[in-house]
């Protein structure tokens, strides 16, 4: 996209409307910000705070301000010379009466017009549609039913009654259990979310449908670019992917790639950036450490997890308790016996390597190899009969025999399993160092080369140059300040693992030690950190991690004692003053990884994304956490600096980010060139003198100069030039090779 230089991400919300948006432009515009990146701005549930709980994709929502204010926020931006590029969530809608086509759905049932849009299996519910909202089953809570001038009431929900009716049994719906949900569901949901209803927009009219009012705003040059939340959701990515490029000129996707995995070649500019993310903020973890952090965590925990197992019993634990309907979806579609469809379903699921396959008519080698090796794997874990249900899956994925209901299904069942087994389970169990435990990331990697992220700029600027770049978004399980405060534990293995010890020890009762680990990390890493955000957080944490608590079926003893650990740390004066300590060492140095966090994210290839606030430091957890107000002010810390200067460079003098070349240079450094080597950037990634290597003296091999510093306003000949000389002033350069006036 022309002028794509840079996007800034804002929560838009009824707090945070169009108008509060177009607020900031101004402030955004000094920043060096070429375009505003927004949540949702089509009509969400009445008081959504996110957006992406969708109701009526035909309006741009009034809670934000309606078309008039996206049209003035927009007017503000042209102003200012930026562009906007919203989020779209084609993926799924919302089960609310608010949405008029889910209501005309419940009224006409399958027969209705609107009932195309929405991927309900009819035929597995007996031609009714199962709505898993009641307390209890049906017969224990009918007398909290009620029939009111046309509609079904049962405490804050209301469905539509079919014309002529009076009566429950003759409606297009059977109010359930909301524990079956999980069990005989027949619709697609948003993951495990019941109210999140998912979209068929493999129909060509349904896609019409939700599209007419994004593209209409597209055509009339008001949004310049989306970005698709949960492609992997849909039955035929690329396909759809085609049809959005037609018409929109810069689509990137939300995409978790894992390590060696491959984007396919869609038309699009790329992914959000989360594959960036793994790797940079690898690099700040000193991987040298590896093995006193796993010692640490055995004597701590007792406990010495392989990451590739915890993953794997996660995704079958997911599978087997939160997607029984969804599993048992697949299996329907294959012949032979049910049990041992599912069997076979839940093994292949929890063995693929990747979010999901791409098959369609026709299947890639990639995908076939990637099938063949999940297969080989679930058949020793299964007996006769599921080995044999799993050869006709897989022989369905193959196309070797037409299934393709069933293939549909499990290709939109295996990236959810993905994502809630490993980003939601297995990142809140496995707690050695949690600066690691990020959407896109592996925990069976401790630290990465520098040598690996050199290896994906420059492959990124081959094959997807306009590709997202994010350290921190609405989905990140902690913000980059806290995960570079964090990283820095990793450089100081004997100073961590006593106090995290002692203190469990001490206070721990009741708690499980990884549990308490945790704990000590956030603290340590967001402090200061007040307690009822503590609190929420570690009850997410615990009900994520599903080992003593749910969020179906919570543990309240366990729970409290969480909650009680919590009280104990906070009002204990010796552990207080020891992490008051402890962060005080800590905070200098994570603000230099985050600074360096930054200026990497803002001179690699590709489009850096600066999620809100993040210029400056944001000692931000899960969500909600990290959705609060941001002030859009500067200060004169080093992060806003890098961040300030860098993104006016590239606005003002884009021809210095093409290209990409490693520089050598000391192990604790990044380095390279950008612009035909007009352009070098040199980052501090291990901050403790004690653990950097034996050539960290050494030269940094800049290209002949003369070179100047934006960041420290020093100037240098260029050639080997000694780090220690370069970085006197500060910790990170960005150097131009003449300074250009503008800057």
């Amino acid at each position: 996209m022309e002028g794509y230089q840079s996007t800034y991400r804002v929560q838009l919300s009824g707090a945070f409307p169009f108008a509060a948006a177009r607020a900031a432009v101004p402030y955004l515009a000094d920043l060096g910000v070429s375009h505003l990146y927004t949540s949702p701005i089509l009509r969400a549930r009445s008081g959504s705070a996110h957006g992406y709980d969708v109701v009526d994709p035909t309006q741009v929502s009034p809670e934000l301000g309606g078309e008039a204010g996206l049209r003035e926020l927009v007017a503000e931006l042209r102003d200012h010379g930026m562009g906007l590029v919203v989020d779209l969530v084609p993926n799924h809608m919302t089960t609310s009466v608010e949405n008029p086509w889910w209501v005309e759905t419940l009224r006409g049932g399958p027969g209705a017009e609107a009932a195309r849009v929405f991927d309900i299996d009819w035929e597995a519910g007996g031609g009714k549609v199962r709505l898993p909202v009641l307390g209890a089953p049906l017969e224990q809570v009918a007398g909290e039913v009620r029939v009111e001038d046309g509609w079904v009431v049962y405490h804050d929900h209301r469905f539509p009654m079919a014309p002529g009716t009076d009566r429950l049994d003759q409606q297009h719906y059977e109010l359930v259990d909301w524990r079956r949900a999980a069990v005989d569901l027949n619709y697609r949901r948003f993951f495990t979310v019941n109210e999140l209803i998912g979209v068929r927009q493999e129909d060509p009219e349904v896609y019409r449908r939700t599209h007419a009012t994004i593209l209409r705003l597209v055509a009339e040059g008001l949004v310049d670019g989306v970005r698709v939340d949960h492609i992997d959701g849909l039955a035929d990515p690329a396909a759809y992917l085609r049809r959005l490029a037609a018409a929109v000129p810069f689509v990137v996707v939300e995409k978790i790639l894992e390590d060696g995995e491959r984007l396919p070649d869609w038309p699009i500019a790329g992914t959000t950036g989360y594959e960036f993310l793994a790797v940079a903020d690898g690099v700040l973890v000193d991987s040298s450490a590896a093995g006193a952090f796993a010692e640490g965590y055995r004597d701590l925990t007792g406990d010495d997890p392989d990451p590739a197992t915890v993953a794997l019993h996660c995704k079958r634990e997911r599978l087997t308790r939160d997607f029984g309907a969804e599993v048992a979806g697949v299996a329907r579609h294959l012949p032979g016996d049910p049990a041992a469809n599912r069997a076979a379903v839940i093994e292949l699921a929890a063995r693929l390597p990747v979010y999901r396959t791409y098959v369609t008519a026709t299947i890639s080698e990639t995908d076939r190899v990637v099938v063949g090796e999940a297969a080989a794997l679930a058949r020793g874990s299964l007996d006769a009969a599921a080995v044999a249900a799993l050869d006709r899956l897989v022989g369905a994925l193959l196309l070797e025999w037409p299934a393709p209901e069933a293939v549909r299904r499990f290709q939109q069942l295996s990236g959810p399993a993905m994502a809630k087994g490993v980003e939601d389970t297995a990142l809140y169990r496995d707690t050695r160092l949690v600066a690691r435990n990020e959407v896109g990331g592996d925990l069976g990697v401790f630290g990465r080369p520098v040598a690996e992220l050199h290896q994906a700029n420059a492959e990124r600027e081959t094959r997807w140059p306009q590709s997202m770049l994010a350290t921190s978004t609405h989905d990140t399980k902690r913000g980059e300040d806290v995960r570079a405060r964090l990283a820095v534990l990793s450089e100081h293995p004997d100073r961590w693992w006593p106090l995290a010890t002692r203190w469990t020890g001490r206070l721990g009762t009741g708690v499980a030690p990884a549990d308490a680990l945790l704990l000590w990390q956030t603290m340590a890493g967001a402090w200061p950190l007040h307690r009822d955000r503590c609190l929420a957080y570690m009850e997410k944490a615990v009900r994520e991690a599903g080992l003593h608590t749910t969020w179906t079926d919570p543990n309240p003893a366990y729970e409290q004692a969480v909650a009680a650990l919590v009280e104990r740390a906070y009002t204990d004066r010796e552990l207080l003053a020891e992490l008051e300590d402890l962060a005080a060492e800590l905070a200098p140095a994570g603000r230099v990884k985050a600074a360096a966090l930054a200026l990497l994210r803002l001179t690699s290839p590709g489009i850096p994304d600066t999620y809100q606030g993040t210029e400056t430091e944001q000692l931000d957890l899960v969500d909600p956490d990290n959705r609060h107000p941001v002030p859009f002010t500067g200060d004169d810390s080093l992060k806003f600096q890098v961040t300030r200067t860098t993104l006016r460079l590239r606005r003002e003098h884009p021809e210095l980010f093409g290209g990409y070349r490693p520089l050598d240079a000391p192990d604790h450094l990044v380095a390279f060139t950008r612009g035909n080597d007009h352009l070098a950037v040199v980052a501090t990634r291990l901050t403790t003198p004690g653990r950097r290597p034996a050539d960290a003296a050494g030269p940094v091999d800049l290209p002949p100069g003369p070179w100047h510093d934006l960041l420290s306003g020093t100037n240098h000949p260029g050639g080997p030039t000694p780090a220690d000389q370069l970085l006197a002033a500060l910790p990170h350069a960005l150097l131009v090779r003449a300074r250009p006036g503008s800057v």
